[in-house]
């Protein structure tokens, strides 16, 4: 039986760690712009996302290792961190919906279905962390955290970036596009 989350339970589960969130995927674009131009020219988009997605690995390695409460592991290639005992998240690129757009293998279609893992909690809260870049791919418009369906997503959330916030104002807001009628 799945357990129903709701969109503020999920994300009050990853409330302690959203500016960590925020720098991984914010850092892994910002660490490619890095690369001088006459490099990044060469790169076709699979390989530009494979390096900023590389680049946010590394990351969340070195910001969520040593968090007592969040534990990667690697299941048969898809790799993700399990935060506390409920949620599971891996990190992607994404589009303003929260979709992500690869050759998706069955760990990760299972993931998105959220169907349990081997060593994932269950029942699953799989949670998708990622940046949706601007326009010209230079840049992160939001951080985002989406709540994927098998194909579908059931809801987006985007983290307000920690030089925007305001004290006592919400951390997150929700981006979850409302389905066309008619």
């Amino acid at each position: 039986m799945m357990l129903e989350w709701t969109q503020d339970q999920a994300m009050s589960q990853l409330d302690f760690i959203f500016d960590h969130l925020d720098a991984i995927c914010r850092g892994g674009l910002a660490r490619y712009q890095e690369y001088p131009a006459d490099i990044r020219i060469e790169h076709d988009s699979r390989a530009k996302f494979a390096c900023i997605y590389s680049h946010m690995e590394t990351a969340a390695h070195a910001r969520l290792s040593d968090l007592s409460n969040v534990i990667h592991k690697d299941i048969g290639g898809l790799k993700v961190w399990i935060v506390g005992e409920k949620a599971t998240i891996r990190f992607k690129k994404m589009d303003e919906d929260g979709r992500t757009r690869n050759y998706p293998t069955k760990q990760a279609k299972d993931f998105d279905k959220q169907l349990p893992l081997p060593g994932i909690p269950c029942p699953p809260l799989n949670l998708v962390v990622g940046y949706w870049p601007n326009s010209l791919g230079t840049d992160v418009e939001r951080v985002q955290v989406a709540r994927p369906m098998g194909k579908a997503i059931d809801w987006c959330a985007a983290i307000v970036p920690t030089d925007s916030r305001i004290v006592g104002q919400p951390r997150w807001y929700d981006v979850t596009r409302q389905a066309q009628l008619g």
